[in-house]
């Protein structure tokens, strides 16, 4: 019994001893474990690269413009009066001194044909006076002729002095007739003269009912029917140069403070597959206007309130593309450079006091790298210092974060 009992108190502390060592090696190798893990290198992120290239950087504006043409003009009623006849129509070429419609003036043709009857008149009068002039110079002829054969009688004594005086006082009446008689001739003629005067301007005036075209071009628009009433200074028409072609804007007062005379300009009409023209900045207006002076300047003003600078673009090469009337895009470059090292702008980190962009080192880790930064677009910026032409440069990711030394690799997104 007591053998068996000291044999069981010797195995008790051994058995101890055997579960300390089992429990001591797993700690170890637990805390092995948890450093191992602890200390294994991070599994790369995935990136997209970005290649570095040569291009252009420019900063723009933009703006809604109307295409006009050229020395387009508003042809108007010279006079109150109503339309006779159109003779073309919207979108039709024309000649100079072509005839694009017909007035009818009728107090003009009413004064046309009574000056025509004065003068008629005035001229039957002449020819009277005239008649006149031929009796009055036969019967001057006749008396000075018996006073003539008088003469010698009286010197004879043949007969009395007094009859004589009586036929001397019969010449100086014909002549006295005369003299009036071509005074009226005169008084006729030149009457006649301020009445063709007369005639010539009331038919010079009723040459306003032929309105010709003043250039060659094309019909922008006919603003007027057969039978229409018109009012002094009625738009009739509006004529154009389709080969001188013009872009209209509104600026706003922002804008129009960069905006520079012979500066680039991009046009393309609204929609689908437009084409693109070049044009230059032809001319600013020298203050900003209100809706009202756009309205009295015959410009059609932007639909804001507030006031806006005209300007004018001319296009590079005439085109039949663009519609007068139409409205297009407008894009003005303010600044441009050429042929410089440029980089998009999500790929540049702002966050510190310089800018730097990620860049992948030799051991496929991320780096940052510091750079200089000149003209800044709205998609691309130029990079003065710190990058090259072909290098490449880490897209940042926005689902995780990179740190200095953070292994990364090229994905293939």
């Amino acid at each position: 019994m007591n053998w068996k009992y000291e044999k069981g108190k010797f195995n008790i502390p051994s058995r101890w001893l055997a579960w300390s060592g089992v429990l001591a090696l797993a700690s170890a190798g637990g805390w092995l474990t948890y450093f191992f893990a602890l200390n294994q290198p991070p599994e790369p992120v995935a990136v997209r690269l970005l290649t570095v290239e040569r291009g252009n950087v420019e900063t723009t504006i933009n703006e809604s413009g109307t295409v006009e043409l050229r020395e387009q003009r508003i042809l108007k009623s010279p006079k109150e009066g109503a339309v006779e006849r159109v003779m073309v129509k919207p979108g039709e070429r024309v000649k100079l001194g072509q005839v694009l419609l017909t007035l009818r003036y009728p107090e003009r043709k009413i004064a046309l044909t009574n000056q025509q009857l004065q003068i008629q008149q005035e001229q039957i009068n002449l020819a009277r006076s005239r008649q006149k002039i031929l009796e009055a110079q036969e019967r001057l002829t006749a008396e000075e002729k018996q006073l003539q054969r008088l003469a010698p009688l009286v010197r004879e004594g043949a007969i009395a002095q007094q009859q004589a005086q009586t036929q001397e006082d019969a010449v100086r009446v014909a002549r006295a007739s005369l003299r009036d008689t071509q005074a009226e001739a005169r008084t006729t003629a030149l009457k006649i003269q301020t009445l063709q005067l007369e005639r010539q301007l009331i038919q010079q005036q009723l040459q306003d009912n032929i309105v010709t075209a003043p250039l060659n071009g094309v019909v922008l628009g006919v603003n007027v029917e057969d039978g229409d009433g018109v009012e002094l200074r009625t738009n009739l028409l509006t004529l154009g140069d389709p080969g001188k072609i013009l872009v209209k804007l509104q600026l706003s007062t922002l804008n129009a403070a960069q905006v520079r005379v012979n500066q680039l300009a991009r046009i393309n009409a609204i929609g689908l597959n437009a084409k693109m023209f070049s044009g230059r900045v032809q001319s600013l207006y020298p203050q900003a206007l209100t809706i009202e002076d756009q309205k009295q300047g015959g410009s059609s003003p932007k639909q804001s309130d507030q006031p806006t600078v005209p300007a004018t673009i001319r296009l590079d090469t005439p085109t039949r593309a663009l519609l007068p009337g139409s409205r297009v895009n407008v894009e003005v470059v303010l600044q441009q450079r050429q042929n410089v090292v440029v980089l998009k702008t999500e790929a540049i980190v702002r966050s510190e006091a310089r800018p730097f962009v990620w860049v992948r080192d030799s051991q496929n880790q991320a780096q940052k790298r510091t750079i200089n930064l000149g003209l800044e677009g709205l998609m691309a910026v130029e990079v003065t210092s710190g990058l090259h032409p072909g290098e490449k440069v880490i897209l940042p990711p926005v689902e995780s974060q990179l740190k200095p030394g953070l292994p990364v690799k090229a994905s293939e997104k």
